[in-house]
């Protein structure tokens, strides 16, 4: 997935599946985050160059011919392409897709060929594995750029290029303070709360699925002091609902003396194969699940899905294109430069802006409401 991607892991990766973190748990890293709401970023700021609130007639040039680069297909990377498209017809561009299909080596090679037709600018979804390699080529060649989903820094982490991005530390805390404020709605009132355990389903590859994993493990010693705290990892089995499957029944089976759980899922595909593990232990009215993510939740919603999967922390497809849409606008129109879009996102240091979105919990209650908003704020209708 794009949401995330792999990357070599840090040195302060999560524990082994199903083992006990250390008492006291990991400290964030120097500079991390804390578990605070990020600052005055919502979907549509009303200032700035690279909004949409932008004072700009779109229809007054040649339409852009826009690529959207993902480094491999997924559920996500469908719903990007579908939501630029909608907004292709709003905001005059045009928008093809190109993917690597999770190949690193076709992807520089890729890149390189796709420059050669001198596209108007592109969207890309960098692996932090080659992050460094795919800034110098863009830099390079000087086609307007913007990545989304990872951070593109380089070894002394200066942003390189313009980035559209969570905070995710901020993510896996605000999974764990939302279950700690509404568990007794979905267990009743006479829950005790000390009886709870988290049980992380992490990526510890990628940084920043790492440090959503180590968001939720901080707040929640920090809500629950001295209760147990388990993360699998899922590199020891796969991204897939399947990895999920297998890593929950496998912590859960072996910690009967736990009667409830909280169960924060690194991304999507995990917190769905978690759903389907608690469902087939018998566990659904002591487990609540949440994950990051809105490109397969709605779905479930939709399908009629009533289950322990109650919630996620949710940037929106929508969000991330187009969030990301409107600073390549302002780049191919000349009216910002890499290093001088988004100038309230540029950290002391940074060559480019870290554009971080906000987001919050979507539930079954408000999934339509909260998902259409974030469309709306792009000046278009919600067909969800």
């Amino acid at each position: 997935s794009g949401d995330g991607g792999a990357s070599p892991s840090s040195s302060d990766s999560p524990t082994v599946s199903g083992q006990p973190a250390e008492a006291g748990g990991q400290e964030p890293a120097e500079g991390a985050p804390e578990n605070t709401p990020p600052s005055g970023q919502s979907a549509a700021p009303t200032d700035g160059v690279g909004y949409v609130t932008d004072d700009v007639d779109h229809w007054a040039r040649e339409a852009y011919d826009f690529v959207y680069y993902s480094y491999a297909p997924s559920n996500l990377t469908d719903q990007m392409i579908q939501a630029l498209k909608q907004l292709a017809e709003a905001y005059n561009f045009n928008v093809s897709d190109l993917t690597a299909n999770g190949d690193a080596d076709a992807y520089i090679t890729n890149l390189q060929t796709l420059l050669l037709t001198e596209p108007d600018g592109i969207l890309s979804d960098v692996n932090p594995e080659f992050k460094q390699r795919v800034a110098d080529i863009i830099n390079e060649d000087g086609t307007p750029c913007v990545s989304m989903f990872n951070l593109v820094t380089d070894s002394e982490d200066r942003a390189l290029i313009p980035c559209v991005v969570m905070d995710q530390f901020y993510n896996g805390g605000r999974q764990i303070e939302w279950l700690s404020e509404n568990y007794t709605k979905y267990w009743g009132d006479g829950a005790d709360r000390s009886e709870i355990a988290l049980l992380t389903l992490g990526w510890s590859a990628s940084i920043d699925l790492n440090t959503r994993t180590e968001g939720s493990m901080a707040k929640f010693r920090e809500l629950f002091p001295g209760q147990t705290v388990l993360n699998a990892d899922g590199v020891t089995e796969s991204l897939t609902s399947e990895g999920g499957y297998n890593l929950t029944n496998s912590v859960i089976s072996a910690h009967p003396e736990v009667k409830y759980w909280f169960i924060s899922a690194c991304v999507e595909d995990l917190a769905l194969g978690a759903g389907r593990a608690v469902e087939a232990l018998g566990k659904q009215d002591t487990v609540l699940i949440t994950a990051s993510g809105a490109a397969i939740l709605p779905g479930e919603w939709d399908a009629g899905y009533e289950g322990v999967w109650v919630g996620n922390y949710s940037v929106s497809p929508f969000q991330y294109a187009g969030s990301a849409i409107f600073g390549l606008i302002a780049l191919a129109d000349g009216r910002a430069t890499m290093g001088t879009l988004w100038p309230e996102h540029i950290n002391e240091g940074d060559l480019a802006a870290r554009y971080m979105m906000q987001a919050d919990i979507m539930t079954h209650d408000n999934y339509k409401q909260y998902l259409g908003d974030i469309v709306r704020s792009f000046g278009l209708e919600y067909e969800g």
